[in-house]
Formats: structure tokens, sequence, C-alpha cells
């Protein structure tokens, strides 16, 4: 079986599971002249925003890709493929949040000084001729001050410019980034391609486990593929504990106490996104059904994704965010008086 060290990053992934639409869309704007200067690029963890800008990058920075070319395939022989892969391209810049050494972690946020970094790379002819590419990686570690420095940036582009803006939560960014990008969402997939594809990638040992982590990634290929290959099969068991023990308001004191130990440090990023998933999925199907619930699961929803991530910013014990959370849910499903 692959290991977790073995996942291949966005930058060097060639096999992206295409939604057809939006792969046909790409295709004739690029094959038209006719691409718009900002993308919005939105979909959950682990959908393929990245993979989906790495790719586009690649086929706008390859200066010898054929006229009317039918896909937006590069081949890995090409310099330029090798070029994105190893973060070496000059014409590509990636906005992210930066790593701190001495603290031997990312910043919370993406500075205004990255933005800066982005702007001036913008403002500079491209050193190979051809177009420059800016991915946001994503516009939600974006601060106030960031964000509208890089709304400046979108609102003049220089020519031959491309600004991939990635989102999970485009609704939470500034409604004028929103309107200076074309969006494109990366909808969930079914569950069998997410499972086909973990069995291709060899990161489980048969179809039943394929299927078992395709039924709780959400459609998301990539965010099935951290589950198959780091602790997600704890996390997963750690959802479910506390999932029933909160729903009925039982005690979800033993399952705190796992998750707030150094050893669940690979586990915890994990039973935050489907805990918060999971709350969506129940949003969702209440709203389709037309329930009175579905409000208050959205905003129970909104309150356990801003207490974790509140959490985290500020090193809030993880046993206390789990308590929080559950007596969150609690209070979300006690009857009103």
């Amino acid at each position: 079986m692959t290991a977790a060290e073995d996942i291949i990053s966005p930058r060097a992934r060639r096999d992206f599971l295409a939604r057809p639409a939006i792969e046909a869309q790409l295709l004739q704007a690029l094959n038209d002249g006719a691409l718009a200067n900002g993308w919005l690029i939105a979909g959950g963890e682990g959908a393929g925003k990245a993979t989906l800008a790495f790719r586009l990058a690649r086929a706008l920075l390859w200066r010898e890709r054929p006229a009317g070319a039918q896909t937006l395939d590069v081949p890995e022989t090409e310099r330029v493929f090798s070029l994105v892969a190893s973060a070496g391209h000059p014409d590509l810049f990636v906005a992210e949040r930066k790593y701190d050494e001495k603290k031997e972690r990312h910043a919370t946020e993406i500075s205004i000084e990255v933005i800066r970094e982005l702007t001036h790379f913008l403002n500079h002819t491209a050193s190979m001729g051809g177009w420059r590419v800016a991915i946001i990686d994503t516009a939600d570690d974006l601060n106030r001050n960031s964000a509208n420095a890089l709304l400046k940036a979108l609102e003049e582009p220089p020519p031959r410019t491309a600004i991939f803006v990635l989102s999970a939560a485009p609704g939470r960014l500034l409604a004028t980034i929103r309107s200076r990008c074309r969006r494109l969402d990366l909808r969930p997939l079914e569950d069998e391609t997410v499972a086909g594809f973990l069995l291709r990638e060899g990161a489980v040992a048969n179809e039943d486990e394929a299927n078992r982590i395709a039924r709780v990634a959400g459609g998301r290929p990539g965010f099935a593929l951290s589950l198959a290959l780091g602790e997600g099969r704890d996390a997963i068991a750690a959802v479910d504990e506390f999932w029933s023990a909160a729903h009925g308001g039982g005690d979800v004191s033993g399952v705190a106490q796992r998750l707030a130990g150094k050893a669940a440090d690979g586990v915890w990023p994990h039973f935050h996104a489907m805990l918060i998933a999971r709350l969506a999925s129940e949003a969702k199907s209440a709203a389709l059904a037309r329930n009175d619930s579905a409000g208050a699961m959205a905003a129970l929803r909104e309150r356990l994704d801003g207490l974790f991530t509140r959490g985290d910013a500020v090193n809030l014990d993880r046993m206390q965010i789990v308590m929080a959370a559950a007596r969150a849910m609690n209070a979300a499903r006690a009857p009103a008086r």
C-alpha cells in the first residue's frame, strides 16, 4: 500500500478527477484566448481545488501547447511540468501561509506581506515571455488587510495574467473579490468514483475499506486520500463515538481525552473536518425535507466550525473544545421551552 509520505502533491499530480462540464468550459476559454484574469475555484477541503489550479497553471505556462488542444493535459516529459512540480517556475506565484522555522508551524493567516509579494510579481514582465499565474491557496486564510490587497490585484490585473483564488467557504470572502472572479464549483463526486480513486492510488487494502472511507469523505477525493493514508480510520471512529454520545446527551469525556493528547495530532484535523461535514449533511437533509430544524443545524455547523478554528488558533486545550462542542450540540437539540 501507498504510504502517507508518498502522496502526490497537487503541484505534481497529473490525474485530476475532472468534472466534464468544468473541463470543457476551461478548455474552450483557453483555446479561444478568452480566459478570465480572475477565477474563484470553490469546493470543500480535499475537493481538488489546488490540483485543478496547478493543472490550469501548467496549461497556461506551456509555451509549446498545440493550438486547439483537446485537453488540459501537459506531458510529464515537458520542462514546464517539472518546473511547476518543483515550485521552480519563475512565472508561477503561490500565496499561502508562511512556515515559521522557529515555531515549527505555519502562520494562521496569509499576511499582507505575502500579497504584496504577489503584487510585485504581477507588476514584472513574465520571465519566460508568456503568462503569469498566481494561486491563492487558500483565500479562506486571508485576513482583512491581505484580502483588501488581493482585491486591488484583481481589479487591475496586467495582461496575460491569471489569478486562481481557492476557497472552501466562498460565502465568507469579500463580495468584491467574488464579483471580480469567474466561479467554478467543484461539486462532490459519487462515492463509487472516490472509492475507485483510492484503489488506483493503492491507498486501501480492499474494496470494502475504499467504500467505507468514500462514504465519510463527502465526495472529496483529496480528503478521502488523506483519511486513507493518514490517521483517518481513528478519526472516523472518534467522530462516530462523539456523534452517538453527543446526539443522545451522553458522556463524550472518553473521546475528548483521547483527542487531547499529542498522539492525536494527526487525528484532530480529520475529526474537525468530518464532524463539520456531518453537520452540514444533516442541515442539507433537513432543508430538502423542509424540516424546521434546517436553520438551527446550519447555525450549529457555523458555530462549531468557528469554535474549532478559534480554538486551534489560540492553542485551546482540545478536550475543552470537544466538551464545548458536545454542549452546543445538546443545546441545539434541546426542545424549546
